[in-house]
C-alpha cells in the first residue's frame, strides 16, 4: 500500500515545474547571456582598476554569472540595506542599468577613500559624508566601465553621473529603480564576485533590460553583417587578366627610347657651365672673408664683470612683459578625510612659524623673502632678502 503512495519521477518533475512556473527558463546555451557576461566582465574589470587606485587597495571583480529573471523578482534577491547605483545612458546606447551591492561595502569604500583602514564596527551607519564619498567612487568606477564597454562594442558611449541611493529591501514599500515599466519584462541579471584585498568579499549585481541587451547585440553584429565575401571572389579573378596585360613586347621599345636620351646628356653639359660661371666669382669672394676663432671666458664660480653691471638699455623690449608676483603664507598637506571635515571656523596650522619671512614668487619661481606690512587699507610685502642664484636653481622643479 505504501508503494502506491510514492510519486513517480515524471510526477515529481511536473510538480516542480508547476512550482517554478513564474521563473524564466534558462536555455542551456544562450549567446546573448554569454555576450553580456563577457561585456560585463570587461567593463567591471576596468572599473575595478579605477577603484583600486581610489582606495589604494587591490580590488578584483570577476566570475560573472548571467541569467534571465523578471523585473518583479529583482527585489526578492536582496534583504536589508543595499547600495543601488543607477546609470542612464544618453549617447550610443539608451536606457538604464542598475548595480546593487551591500551598504556595508559602501561604508568600507567611503572609509578607505577618506584615509581610513576599512575596519569598521558593524553598527556604523553610512552618513551623508560617507554617502558622498561612496557616490564619487561609484561615479569614477562606472565611468571607466562605460569607457571599456564602448571600446569593446566599438561605439561611443556617454552616461550621466550615476544616481546613488540606499534602499532597505526589508521594507515592503521599497521600489526598485524603474529600469522597466512592465513587471513581467525580462531582465538580464549578472552576478559578480567583488574582493577588496584583505578587507572584504561580497557580491555585486548588475541588472540590464532585455531591449538594452539586444541593442548591444545588434551593435556587435553590425561590423559582421556586411557580406563583402562575393567582391573578394571577383578580385581574385582580376589576376587572371593581369598576364593578358603583360605587354613586354612594348617594354623593349620603351627601353630603347631612353638610351638615346642618355647619350645626349653629355651634349647638354655645356649648358650647366653657365650657372657655374655665375657661382664661381661668389666662391672666390667668400674665400676673402676673415674668420676669427671664438674665445670663451673661464668657467669659474665668480661672477664675470659682464654680469655685475647689466645694461638695462638692452632689456627695453622686455620691460612691459607682465609678471605675476605671489606671496605665500604657508603650506600644509591634508588627507581627504581632513578636508571633508572642514567647516566655517575651522583652523588649519601651516608650516610657517609666526614672524618667519614669507616667500615671494615671480611667475611661480622663488625670488625673494619679505614681511607683511599694511599700506593704507591693503596688505603689502617688504622685501628683506633676495634669494641667491644657487638657491633659485635648487628650487627649480
Amino acid at each position: 500500500m505504501l508503494g502506491d503512495e510514492f510519486l513517480t519521477q515524471d510526477e515529481l518533475n511536473s510538480l516542480l515545474n508547476g512550482l517554478n512556473s513564474d521563473e524564466v527558463k534558462q536555455p542551456d546555451n544562450n549567446p546573448l547571456l554569454d555576450m553580456m557576461g563577457e561585456i560585463g566582465n570587461i567593463a567591471m574589470g576596468a572599473g575595478s582598476t579605477t577603484m583600486s587606485t581610489l582606495l589604494r587597495k587591490k580590488v578584483s571583480i570577476t566570475s560573472p554569472d548571467a541569467s534571465i529573471i523578471k523585473f518583479k523578482d529583482i527585489k526578492t534577491k536582496f534583504s536589508g540595506q543595499q547600495l543601488v547605483i543607477t546609470i542612464n545612458y544618453k549617447k550610443g546606447l539608451e536606457g538604464l542599468n542598475t548595480f546593487v551591492m551591500p551598504a556595508r561595502i559602501a561604508q568600507i569604500i567611503a572609509d578607505l577613500m577618506m584615509g581610513g583602514n576599512g575596519d569598521l564596527p558593524a553598527e556604523v551607519q553610512l552618513d551623508e559624508l560617507g554617502m558622498s564619498a561612496a557616490g564619487e567612487a561609484m561615479n569614477q568606477m562606472m565611468g571607466s566601465a562605460a569607457t571599456a564597454m564602448a571600446e569593446f562594442i566599438k561605439t561611443p558611449v556617454d552616461i550621466t553621473p550615476p544616481t546613488v541611493s540606499i534602499l532597505d529591501f526589508d521594507n515592503g514599500d521599497t521600489k526598485f529603480p524603474p529600469i522597466e515599466s512592465n513587471d513581467e519584462a525580462e531582465i538580464i541579471c549578472i552576478k559578480f564576485s567583488m574582493e577588496i584585498k584583505e578587507i572584504a568579499t561580497t557580491t555585486v549585481w548588475q541588472f540590464i533590460p532585455m531591449n538594452f541587451a539586444k541593442h548591444i547585440e545588434s551593435l556587435m553584429k553590425g561590423p559582421e553583417t556586411p557580406a563583402v565575401q562575393p567582391p573578394p571572389a571577383k578580385t581574385q579573378q582580376i589576376p587572371v587578366q593581369q598576364p593578358v596585360q603583360q605587354i613586354p613586347v612594348q617594354q623593349p621599345q620603351q627601353q630603347y627610347q631612353p638610351q638615346p636620351q642618355y647619350y645626349n646628356v653629355p651634349v647638354q653639359q655645356p649648358m650647366y657651365q653657365v650657372p657655374q660661371g655665375f657661382s664661381n666669382p661668389n666662391i672666390m669672394q667668400g674665400s676673402e672673408v676673415k674668420v676669427n676663432p671664438v674665445n670663451f671666458g673661464p668657467l669659474t664660480g665668480q661672477p664675470s664683470p659682464a654680469t655685475e653691471s647689466i645694461d638695462l638699455s638692452k632689456l627695453q623690449l622686455l620691460m612691459d612683459v607682465p609678471l605675476e608676483l605671489t606671496v605665500e603664507l604657508g603650506r600644509v598637506k591634508m588627507s581627504l578625510r581632513e578636508i571633508l571635515q572642514l567647516y566655517e571656523g575651522s583652523m588649519v596650522q601651516l608650516d610657517k612659524l609666526a614672524g618667519e619671512p614669507l616667500d615671494v614668487y615671480i611667475n611661480g619661481r622663488l625670488i625673494a623673502r619679505g614681511e607683511v606690512v599694511v599700506i593704507e587699507e591693503s596688505f603689502g610685502i617688504r622685501i628683506i632678502e633676495i634669494v641667491s642664484l644657487e638657491e633659485r636653481i635648487r628650487t627649480i622643479k
